[in-house]
């Protein structure tokens, strides 16, 4: 009897400790989230997403090896050797042809089964000071959660508008 009951407390204990929900509020983020061992709310999803792609865009060239760095540190080591070299080389270009940049978004659609977020918006885009034609652009977030820890996969621009 109570070999049965130490089996069945110690399964309960395992089972709320990797199903239990957390509720976190980490910075820049603008509403709580839900997180828990195998998944996370669409808004954590939607928001990281955002913080992801406006290190990525929106940077000068004092500020691109920061930002970049800073987007670095959530890469997933199995993609961080294809990312690093990429991002290193655009952050040369910024700086070198004193390109800035930022990105306005209009819209947000959340895959929370693909951890993939859509975000659309305009681009603009300074050389020096001199504005350039703002674009419309769609990007493509895609993230995992391996071990409960939201990491970032890459993060693809759509290069053609779909015909509707």
């Amino acid at each position: 009897m109570v070999t049965v009951f130490a089996l069945g407390f110690g399964a309960s204990t395992v089972y709320l400790a990797t199903h239990q929900e957390r509720t976190l509020l980490p910075p820049n983020m603008e509403s709580a989230i839900t997180v828990s061992s195998y998944a996370v709310s669409d808004t954590y999803l939607s928001e990281m997403a955002e913080y992801f792609l406006a290190l990525k865009l929106n940077v000068t060239p004092e500020n691109v090896v920061r930002n970049y760095g800073q987007l670095l540190n959530y890469v997933a080591s199995e993609h961080y050797a294809s990312v690093q070299p990429l991002l290193a080389e655009e952050a040369t270009q910024i700086k070198q042809q004193k390109i800035s940049s930022v990105f306005f978004i209009s819209s947000v659609n959340v895959s929370n089964e693909h951890f993939a977020v859509r975000i659309t918006g305009t681009l603009q885009k300074y050389v020096g000071s001199r504005a350039l034609a703002p674009e419309p652009m769609t990007y493509f977030v895609y993230m995992s959660y391996p071990s409960g820890t939201l990491a970032l996969n890459r993060i693809a621009k759509q290069t053609k508008e779909p015909t509707s």
